[in-house]
């Protein structure tokens, strides 16, 4: 299991506008590099070491890692799996199946409703693959709309960079807290993306969400 270092970013706007122009303040993504160029850099530099030793793990067999495939019919880097919302005092979890196509998993949220209670306790957790080469900069983006125009919360999670694994790969955020309050109470459109520092995106939904005063 890897998880990977979180930079949640949140901010409330008065109009709707483009999601890469809102994040990283001025972030420029790291020079990409593949898992052999990783490999062959100088072993005399400490902090590479380390980088290589969380990147790659005890493996220096770039060949290795670069030839590792979950499935040699998916050209992407990274498969998704499935996103949970886990709640401290409620089960069952909330869970969004990422499997298959940018347009079935369209088809499969779009008209997916989910309630949660205000003020309730919880953790996103994201679970996934890499394969074939490293990726860098993975993110998980959300925008919540109100109205389906208005965007009143945005958020980012900073999953980081990975090596290809046979093992499925899993981060958790920290603890967070659904908006409370009688003004909070609603139906809000959210729609999340997985996407990297290639702007590659991995997965792209829809759904909507009610915020309520108790769990329906």
């Amino acid at each position: 299991m890897a998880s990977g270092e979180q930079d949640k970013q949140t901010h409330r706007d008065e109009v709707d506008s483009d999601d890469e122009n809102h994040i990283g303040n001025g972030y420029k993504a790291p020079q990409k590099m593949d898992i052999g160029s990783i490999v062959a850099k100088d072993g005399n530099d400490e902090s590479l070491t380390r980088y290589k030793k969380l990147l790659l793990g005890d493996s220096s067999d770039g060949k290795q890692i670069h030839n590792q495939l979950i499935d040699p019919n998916d050209p992407r880097t990274v498969l998704p799996i499935r996103i949970t919302l886990i709640f401290d005092n409620h089960k069952p979890d909330v869970v969004f199946e990422l499997k298959g196509s940018l347009e079935q998993l369209r088809d499969l949220h779009s008209k997916r409703s989910v309630t949660i209670k205000e003020g309730e306790h919880y953790r996103t957790q994201l679970e996934y693959y890499v394969q074939r080469d490293i990726v860098t900069g993975l993110k998980l983006q959300s925008k919540v709309l109100k109205a389906r125009t208005i965007t009143v919360d945005r958020s980012k999670y900073m999953i980081g960079s990975r090596a290809p694994s046979a093992e499925i790969q899993t981060y958790v955020s920290d603890v967070e807290q659904a908006p409370s309050g009688v003004l909070s109470r609603g139906t809000f459109l959210v729609k999340s993306k997985l996407t990297d520092d290639d702007k590659h995106v991995y997965a792209e939904w829809e759904w909507n969400l009610v915020i309520g005063k108790d769990w329906q």
